[in-house]
């Protein structure tokens, strides 16, 4: 049978489907800025990203992407803010993990559907996250950190971006497999847990490669594994969590495009295919690669399924740690 590779087979669909962007074209849109809305503070890496996507893909909508922060509840609010407006294509999350799988798999009251009230677009990027140490913490590595903890029960505290959030799962998996005991001190944000982080408050926490590499360089927190299946261009002598000896901790993060449930098919396929567009040009996957997350587009579909499958696998993560669900 013949395969195709990721970009072969997008632009195989485009053909197949171009007839529905020329009918988005036809109806005008869009004819007034887009939003954009990023379900976090200004700072952390979906903030970035969303920011240096938006120049880009106004240029080739013909529109302003104005990115706004709708930050509050694990990114929930924004997510919640999407699934609520209007289907008309004018506003569009830019997704990640702890809004849509964890929160999926973890809310027990949440305001939306992930799965009927959001309509996958296109992941953007992918990326890997990292175990960080607070800069004079004695512990160096995987190891050590381990070694400290047991002889320490009880002493130290990781830092998340709040209950239940992709780094406060991360850190519950890694003391159920290392088997030492550690506080869970949850945030609001990536740069209050940063700031306590290098003021003594907490001793590590898992964030994302990207945002915490330039306080690794300045010397504020010290990097100790990567959370992904090799080492990373970004920090190439940071070993992964496999060499650690820990290789069932932590997925691949990302960031996508999502809008509401009823939106036109025409819009979705010209929002992907101008995003797509955007993601292939070589200077802007080298600014994404620079700062360690590498642009990763798919197909709603393709999308759609990573949705389905990382949700079915945190719920069973969630189960095995004895996570408290909100």
């Amino acid at each position: 049978m013949q395969t195709f590779s990721p970009r072969r087979r997008h632009v195989v669909g485009a053909i197949a489907l171009a007839p529905l962007a020329a009918m988005a074209q036809k109806s005008g849109w869009p004819d007034r800025p887009v939003r954009l809305i990023v379900g976090w503070p200004p700072g952390g890496s979906a903030d970035v990203v969303a920011r240096l996507l938006a120049e880009p893909l106004g240029r080739r909508l013909g529109q302003p992407v104005i990115v706004e922060n709708r930050a509050g509840a694990s990114g929930r609010i924004g997510a919640q803010q999407v699934a609520r407006s209007e289907p008309d294509g004018y506003t569009v999350l830019f997704g990640a993990p702890s809004e849509l799988t964890i929160a999926a798999a973890t809310v027990l009251s949440l305001p939306y559907d992930p799965f009927k009230d959001l309509q996958p677009v296109t992941q953007v990027v992918s990326g890997a996250f990292m175990l960080v140490a607070q800069a004079n913490f004695p512990a160096a590595s995987v190891g050590e950190l381990v070694s400290y903890a047991k002889s320490n029960p009880g002493k130290l505290n990781y830092a998340s971006y709040g209950n239940n959030t992709t780094n406060h799962i991360y850190g519950a998996q890694f003391c159920a497999a290392a088997g030492i005991q550690a506080t869970h001190v949850p945030y609001k944000g990536g740069a209050p847990a940063w700031n306590d982080m290098m003021a003594g408050q907490v001793q590590f926490m898992f964030d994302n490669a990207a945002v915490l590499m330039p306080l690794v360089r300045a010397g504020r927190m010290k990097a100790l594994a990567v959370l992904s299946p090799e080492r990373i261009r970004l920090s190439p002598g940071t070993p992964t969590m496999a060499e650690a000896g820990y290789a069932e901790i932590g997925m691949r993060s990302w960031l996508g495009l999502l809008v509401p449930a009823k939106t036109s098919p025409a819009i979705v396929k010209l929002l992907h295919d101008e995003v797509a567009a955007v993601l292939a040009a070589p200077e802007f996957a080298a600014q994404l690669e620079d700062r360690g997350m590498p642009a990763h587009g798919s197909t709603p579909a393709e999308f759609a399924q990573v949705l389905r499958s990382e949700t079915a696998t945190l719920k069973a993560l969630v189960h095995k740690l004895g996570l408290k669900l909100e």
